[in-house]
């Protein structure tokens, strides 16, 4: 190929540097955000992972209702590959910051889940403490803090550093707790010496087949699943073993009492064996008395005889009733005895304890922050995809439009003796310079700017510092790809077509498009009253269907863009705000102790009604139930019971999930959310398994479907789940209705609550929805992303879309300047249509972006949270105002364009 032809290529580019740069841009774009987004969920992963490794994050974290022993270690540790580490914590609340705090143990021994310090320094001694990172504010460094619990030795502990916990990954989430308002706000370490307790309260376990696999992956699953089955045949065994442990420690204890009320047991012993003889004397008295009456009536007669004897008679009555009266006393004293014994013995019976397994997934936040990984994958899915698609619909339409422009070149090559492979190589060539430039740029960007950019938005959500942001093979290559289909592609297809044709052909001018009647002409008194420039207009508008189409979806799909990235800015909070507010009325929840008896329920009725922020409360019995299903995975549902189903209509809303219409508990059926439905594929009418606590399997009806966005939830009436259950429903929580309080107020109504000793603790309706929306806060910087880069390509395609317009009628345009147009009456011709198509193109924009959006957030619902579609008038006005202003934009560069038309250049005939 001669090298003149060659430098022809970079003429092309240095000639018409907008449509190269146009289309550099456009590829960049579309690959930047494929690449990037996509890549974002893997780097939060890596970066998880790598803090995993770094900190020797356990694996799973076990729990005892009979606490946790070296021999539970010690048998644990004998399964292949299992390495223990026992540690010691308690709930407590630090009344002078107000703070509910996780009191936990520090040894240096340990190796799991280690503490990472972000100043000063771990305990090196007793009375030494290490507080939250986020609370640092309220401890500072050297402060003594009063720890008064019976569990620790000391009262007072010097804070001598701050620590982030790989068990606490998100910072502004750190779980639930049993005082207080029932969330814990931070935590803190101290030396594992200053407790007094003997047993431990957490187990955490690692397994070495695990060591290497991401927590993400389906491998990493598999074989944790395995480990725990192995596992948990060792508690299995240790269940009975413990028990025997807690017998004979609660046996020592109430040894004491036991003697206590075995010396009452003698004692009353002895009483009786004395009561039985004085029984066995008065009787012998009596005999003796009545022989001594027989002998006397023989002697002195009846009447005299009983006269001598009266005196003796009134006292063995006397004695009688003394005897009775002693007797009694006894058989009191015995039932309160055989009553203390019952007591005791029910108090001091051990049962068997329950060993509770927690995965990584169940830590607080750590869950927040896999869900967040899955939703912006199922995102990236979606949206960047969409983009792409306008991108390469774009190229495509602007390299065919480059090689139709050069026809006539290509005839002349082609007469020269030009083969056709050599002519190809110009516009092969500028389609590769496109790709590598645009396509290479987007990948550097996509894989290493723009994830930090997004860990930058989510600011301090979580303790990682060290964001990764990685290249990945399969990614560049699907996007690299497209982007070659797009511009080498439609080059390779308009040169076949081209090059079949005779030069002579390619040489002449290709004729325009023949005008032809419209329809609007047919409509005859309208037509009449418009102006010649109108009905030019029309006549253009639907002469080029092509164009106007795809100019139009051009538009529509970047107004459908920005508007779906509104859409998701609305949306992703909206589950909490649609739960817990218009859906759950309440806004608290109390729940209680798993022994509060009535008294103790009647305290707590007692004081919610003396609280003037309380306005109502509804009790009921409330438990958490997994429903399960054959080739279907297992769910998790909060079941409640209400003996009253009218009274739940205050506190809460159970909405047909279709028709939205208010419906109520029935007598007979249940009451299940619509997810939980689908994700079984049941209807009404089918049956649902379910099993509680305890491991008891029961079957209930669906009669009904209910609207709900966070977890499930199903509802019964108290009839139909003693029905069900054979056994009649406890009240175990309250639902509570109060006036807008404050964060002292609702702390001060949850200590009352827990001063009544019944109350396990009190959870309000507006902590969870600021935590959902927190969980879910770190999508918006992607969102933020998808906005900004849609808006650019927005204005992007409009300025190609109208260059390819003015390219295509340069003698149109010039013909109007020499017939004598002023400059901005022909700048009217293609403002008049780019308007049009504008309009139409944000309407349609419209209906795509709603349809893109909800596509979308189907795809990120999972099962335990459902995204309504969300869009607020805001973001229809800026998508809409946004396009506006780009083609105002666009409109004010064409006009300085066509101002330089050269019409002697653009009316040459080729002849």
């Amino acid at each position: 190929m001669k090298k003149t032809y060659l430098k022809s290529t970079f003429r092309e580019i240095r000639f018409a540097s907008g449509r190269f740069i146009a289309i550099t841009l456009i590829i960049f774009m579309g690959v930047l955000l494929f690449v990037g987004v996509k890549s974002v969920g893997p780097d939060l992963t890596t970066s998880a992972q790598n803090e995993i490794e770094a900190n020797n994050m356990s694996d799973l974290q076990v729990i005892s209702t009979g606490g946790l022993t070296q021999a539970d270690k010690k048998a644990v540790e004998k399964v292949t590959g299992v390495k223990a580490q026992l540690s010691k914590s308690l709930a407590y609340l630090e009344k002078k910051q107000g703070n509910n705090l996780q009191v936990a143990s520090f040894s240096a021994k340990d190796r799991q889940n280690r503490l990472i310090v972000t100043k000063g320094h771990l305990p090196q001694s007793s009375g030494q403490v290490v507080i939250d990172q986020k609370l640092s504010a309220s401890y500072s460094l050297g402060l003594t803090v009063n720890l008064k619990s019976r569990d620790l030795k000391k009262t007072r502990y010097q804070v001598v550093g701050y620590v982030k916990s790989p068990l606490y990954i998100a910072n502004n989430e750190r779980g639930t707790t049993t005082v207080g308002d029932g969330q814990v706000d931070g935590f803190a370490y101290l030396p594992e010496a200053d407790f007094t307790t003997a047993a431990y309260t957490h187990m955490y376990l690692t397994f070495a087949n695990l060591k290497g696999k991401t927590y993400s992956a389906q491998d990493y699953k598999k074989t944790l699943r395995q480990d725990m089955t192995r596992v948990e045949q060792v508690f299995e065994r240790r269940r009975s073993e413990r028990q025997s442990e807690l017998q004979k420690i609660a046996d020592q204890k109430s040894a004491p009492a036991r003697r206590k009320l075995t010396d009452q047991q003698q004692k009353l012993d002895q009483g009786k064996r004395q009561l039985a003889q004085g029984k066995s004397e008065l009787l012998q008295q009596e005999q003796q008395l009545n022989q001594q009456s027989e002998q006397l009536a023989a002697q002195v007669g009846e009447e005299q005889a009983q006269l001598q004897l009266a005196s003796a008679r009134q006292q063995i009555a006397q004695q009688k009733q003394q005897l009775d009266a002693q007797e009694q006393q006894l058989q009191s004293s015995q039932q309160k005895l055989t009553a203390g014994q019952k007591k005791l013995t029910k108090q001091t019976k051990v049962d068997k304890p329950m060993y509770l397994e927690n995965k990584r997934s169940d830590l607080p936040g750590f869950n927040d922050y896999a869900s967040l990984s899955d939703r912006i994958d199922a995102i990236a899915n979606i949206f960047p995809v969409f983009f792409f698609l306008i991108a390469i619909l774009i190229t495509f339409t602007t390299m065919t439009r480059m090689i139709t422009e050069n026809r006539r070149e290509i005839g002349t090559l082609l007469s020269l003796g030009y083969r056709k492979t050599e002519i190809s190589i110009k516009y092969i060539l500028y389609a590769l310079l496109t790709v590598v430039i645009g396509g290479a740029a987007g990948v550097v960007v996509g894989a290493k700017l723009l994830p930090p950019v997004v860990f930058q938005l989510m600011g301090s959500m979580y303790i990682f510092t060290d964001y990764v942001s990685n290249y990945y093979g399969y990614l560049i290559w699907l996007s690299l790809c497209a982007a070659l289909a797009a511009t080498l592609g439609s080059a390779i297809l308009v040169l076949m077509r081209d090059l079949r044709e005779k030069p002579v052909e390619l040489l002449a001018q290709k004729a325009p498009k023949a005008g032809k009647r419209i329809w609007l002409e047919r409509l005859t008194p309208l037509w009449k009253k418009l102006t010649f420039t109108q009905k030019m207009t029309a006549r253009n508008l639907l002469r080029y269907k092509s164009r106007m189409f795809l100019t139009i979806f051009g538009i529509a799909g970047c107004t459908g863009l920005m508007l779906a990235g509104f859409g998701l800015n609305d949306s992703i909070p909206a589950p909490g705000t649609k739960q817990y507010t218009e859906i759950n009325q309440y806004q608290a929840l109390v729940t209680l102790k798993a022994k509060a008896g009535t008294d103790q329920r009647k305290s707590v009725t007692k004081a919610l009604n003396d609280d003037r922020q309380v306005t109502g409360e509804l009790p009921l019995h409330s438990e958490q139930v997994t429903f399960r299903k054959k080739k279907a995975s297992n769910q998790t549902a909060t079941l409640s019971v209400v003996q009253h189903p009218a009274q739940l209509d205050r506190y809460i809303s159970l909405n047909d999930a279709k028709t939205k219409e208010k419906q109520r508990v029935p007598q007979s059926g249940a009451i299940v959310s619509q997810r939980l439905a689908q994700a079984y594929g049941l209807h009404r009418g089918d049956k649902l398994h379910f099993e509680d606590e305890k491991g008891h399997e029961y079957t209930i009806k669906l009669a009904k479907l209910t609207e709900n966005y966070v977890g499930h939830n199903v509802y019964l009436s108290a009839d139909y789940y003693a029905q069900v259950t054979g056994k009649r429903p406890k009240i175990n929580a309250y639902l509570v209705k109060t006036k807008q309080q404050t964060k002292h107020q609702q702390t001060e109504l949850a200590d009352k609550l827990t001063d009544t000793q019944a109350v396990l603790n009190t959870t309000y309706t507006r902590t969870l929805r600021a935590k959902l929306e927190k969980s879910v806060s770190g999508m918006n910087s992607v969102v933020l992303i998808f906005i900004v880069l849609s808006g650019t390509l927005a204005f992007v395609v409009l300025y190609n879309l109208t260059n390819i317009n003015i390219s295509e009628r340069r003698r149109e345009l010039a013909t109007f300047k020499v017939l004598g147009f002023f400059d901005r009456e022909v700048t009217m011709v293609i403002v008049r249509e780019n308007i049009i198509f504008t309009l139409f193109g944000i309407v349609l924009g419209f209906a795509i972006g709603w349809l893109l959006n909800w596509f979308i957030l189907a795809y990120a619902s999972s099962n335990m949270m459902v995204f309504p579609v969300v869009i607020k008038w805001p973001g229809y006005v800026i998508s809409a105002v946004m396009t506006l202003f780009f083609s105002a934009f666009v409109m004010f560069v064409t006009h300085r364009k066509l101002q330089n038309v050269d019409m002697i250049g653009a009316l040459n005939a080729s002849e």
